[in-house]
């Protein structure tokens, strides 16, 4: 009978079912909050710069609330990963860029209206471009 070296680090990679139910986590929290408070939100991979801020939402930074449950920090390529494989994170998000992720609350952040061809996936990186105000962090 064989032992795993501890030194060696665990023998599997973890589950990834237990990171992506971290993200829900938060999302769940930060959804439910919002729409309670029928607030706006938008969530940063990173503390956003002031040019990279909502004006008129709540800008969060998505991986400070992922440290603070212990759970994985996201850029634009692990946040797309755990959105193509979790269909609860589909459900829990209207959009998202390389910047940021709009969940998917009762109001909405990105005031451009659904069948606007123009600004597509963009709206939320527009806003962001012309947002100033840093009264939210």
């Amino acid at each position: 009978m064989t032992e795993a070296d501890p030194a060696s680090g665990p023998a599997q990679a973890p589950s990834t079912g237990a990171l992506p139910s971290k993200l829900v986590q938060v999302l769940r929290t930060v959804i439910s909050s919002a729409d309670t408070k029928n607030e706006k939100v938008v969530l940063h991979f990173s503390k956003p710069a002031k040019e990279d801020i909502v004006d008129g939402a709540r800008n969060l930074d998505l991986n400070k609330l992922m440290q603070n449950v212990g759970g994985e920090q996201f850029d634009y390529g692990t946040f797309k990963a755990a959105y193509d494989t979790d269909p609860r994170v589909k459900t829990m998000v209207k959009n998202f860029n390389e910047k940021t992720v709009e969940p998917n609350t009762k109001k909405a952040a990105s005031e451009t209206p659904q069948g606007d061809s123009q600004t597509g996936g963009d709206a939320v990186s527009k806003m962001a471009k012309n947002a100033v105000d840093l009264k939210d962090l």
